[in-house]
């Protein structure tokens, strides 16, 4: 433990987990180009907006990035703290800075690398089931990128709480569905009011089998 007081040392862990989300990466390789990511395609300051319109390589650059900061949130809350919620609740903390960066005025991305991250350091069994099940099955159906991702990450959730046989797995995955889900309001509200389908070019090169014929 950093400070000898649970709930002291819970804020100072979490704390730094939000500093370490909201480390801008996509920000950065934006403007090493010259360009404002914020206000290009999608508007998402976040990988996937990155490689449509900054390049391959600056986009792959920022997801590790992005997905080492979650990795990191999780190692520091798990190096510092005993309780089992702790991690776990680092990662959300790391998502929200993620999801609205104090260091850009609170812009950001949606923070799925940087969940997949944290997951990936602390279960990463439950990393290739979400990446290789829940959530193209989720694309499969739905084929729009946002309420894919939405409820992919919903049923996950529970995914893990019988995997790991502990209910503060469930309340992890809820928490990071609605962080998610309230950054992605306006596309998700759009889904029924449009009525569009919206696939990322960058996500449809991923799940490439999915998307034939889109």
């Amino acid at each position: 433990m950093i400070l000898q007081n649970f709930y002291l040392n819970t804020i100072v862990i979490l704390l730094a987990s939000y500093l370490i989300g909201s480390f801008p990466s996509a920000h950065i390789a934006g403007k090493i180009k010259g360009i404002d990511i914020s206000k290009e395609g999608s508007r998402n300051v976040g990988g996937m907006n990155t490689i449509t319109n900054v390049g391959k390589f600056a986009g792959v650059t920022v997801i590790i990035i992005d997905i080492g900061k979650g990795a990191l949130a999780a190692y520091l809350a798990s190096r510092f703290s005993d309780h089992i919620f702790i991690p776990l609740l680092a990662v959300v903390f790391a998502v929200m800075g993620h999801n609205w960066m104090v260091y850009i005025g609170f812009k950001g991305g949606k923070g799925v690398s940087t969940f997949l991250g944290g997951l990936l350091y602390l279960s990463p069994i439950s990393f290739l089931f979400l990446y290789l099940l829940f959530i193209p099955v989720a694309l499969f159906i739905i084929k729009d990128s946002y309420l894919a991702t939405a409820v992919g990450f919903f049923f996950f959730s529970f995914f893990l709480g019988i995997y790991k046989e502990s209910p503060w797995w469930v309340i992890f995955g809820l928490l990071v569905t609605i962080v998610y889900s309230i950054k992605s309001y306006s596309f998700l509200k759009s889904y029924y009011t449009e009525k569009r389908k919206d696939v990322s070019p960058a996500v449809k090169k991923i799940f490439k089998p999915f998307f034939k014929g889109m």
